[in-house]
């Protein structure tokens, strides 16, 4: 991350593109994991205590979020690229498009550290006399299944049926292995 932190940031003030590897967080509809990219570098941002490049992506044709940490075979290219004159990195918002809703319910004894995990997914929370009442909003269920699995029996998926089957699943697997 930090070799190509100060590389991006040349990229950036010299408005040149840079293509690299990156290894996607979820599998696509092909199981793969790794795409090649050529993007506009419009800016680095720090969330939650990662690096993110926030680019114009010549695959996607449009703006993208790239964490650094999931970036490999950085090149530095000669093609330049202008900034759109609208674009201001510290006025932008990326679109929301976390469309899914993913209703949870926690144990009471562990809901202190469900509110302290601040995830990043998390939309509501309600305490109730019989646990945690948690919303999330997500773009993929598959995004939050190991979140959800790592509060093991503490958590109830109450909707969709569909992730409440996923984690089904996912227990019965891990269940034969072990």
């Amino acid at each position: 991350e930090r070799e190509y932190l100060e590389k991006i940031r040349r990229t950036i003030l010299d408005e040149r593109k840079i293509s690299f590897r990156y290894i996607k967080r979820l599998v696509d509809s092909e199981e793969n994991r790794h795409s090649f990219r050529t993007v506009a570098p419009y800016g680095l941002v720090l969330v939650q205590g990662s690096w993110m490049l926030v680019a114009h992506c010549d695959l996607r044709q449009d703006i993208r979020h790239f964490r650094l940490s999931r970036i490999t075979a950085l090149i530095d290219l000669k093609d330049s690229f202008e900034l759109p004159a609208h674009f201001n990195l510290m006025e932008y918002t990326p679109q929301d498009d976390r469309h899914l809703q993913v209703s949870l319910r926690f144990n009471q004894d562990i809901a202190d550290k469900v509110k302290e995990s601040n995830y990043t997914y998390m939309e509501d929370m309600e305490e109730q006399q019989d646990g945690l009442y948690v919303v999330l909003r997500v773009r993929q269920l598959d995004e939050s299944l190991q979140w959800v699995l790592s509060w093991g029996a503490d958590v109830l998926v109450l909707e969709p049926e569909s992730f409440r089957n996923r984690i089904r699943e996912e227990a019965e697997k891990m269940l034969k292995r072990y």
